[in-house]
């Protein structure tokens, strides 16, 4: 199993103003390298909030959607299963998969992170600032994760960036 967080910040390191706020500031360029990161993967895990935010396009992948309104976990078909990562190990829901794609949020990236499950991050830099908002990662625990740069691309003339960490 290989776990891929495929995140879009701003220049002020945040992925959305609120639980409710649809990725629409996003580039036409990073939703494309998104859409082919999403094809190639095997499942996506995503948190509550973005899985409503975004449901229409994520209803026809395979999804792990991170929740607290199952007490465990709840396969709700074929291809979507909730689990609570509060009360319930998420791990072996992913392990059937080759790769996963993280999509967030907050609570989910740290998920991961915390667990030692990330083993790449494509992290677009939007060349925008909230001001406010919610972080990438958001721990209670100390934490020392180290990433390796593998690449950087320019997605476009605005300015906003691809970079692509591997753990090292």
């Amino acid at each position: 199993m290989r776990c891929i967080a495929i995140a879009a910040v701003t220049i002020d390191g945040k992925i959305a103003l609120d639980a409710g706020h649809f990725s629409d500031w996003t580039s036409p360029e990073d939703k494309e390298f998104l859409h082919k990161m999403l094809d190639e993967s095997d499942v996506v895990v995503v948190g509550n909030n973005t899985y409503k935010t975004a449901i229409e396009p994520l209803s026809k992948r395979n999804c792990i959607v991170f929740t607290a309104s199952v007490r465990t976990s709840e396969h709700k078909s074929d291809i979507l299963t909730y689990c609570n990562p509060a009360s319930s190990d998420c791990i072996p829901l992913m392990e059937k998969y080759k790769k996963v794609a993280v999509l967030g949020g907050t609570q989910t990236y740290t998920y991961f992170l915390e667990n030692d499950l990330l083993d790449e991050l494509y992290l677009t830099i939007e060349p925008l600032v909230f001001g406010r908002g919610l972080n990438l990662f958001e721990s209670e625990k100390n934490i020392e994760a180290h990433f390796r740069l593998e690449s950087t691309k320019r997605l476009n003339g605005k300015g906003s960036l691809l970079l692509h960490y591997v753990r090292s």
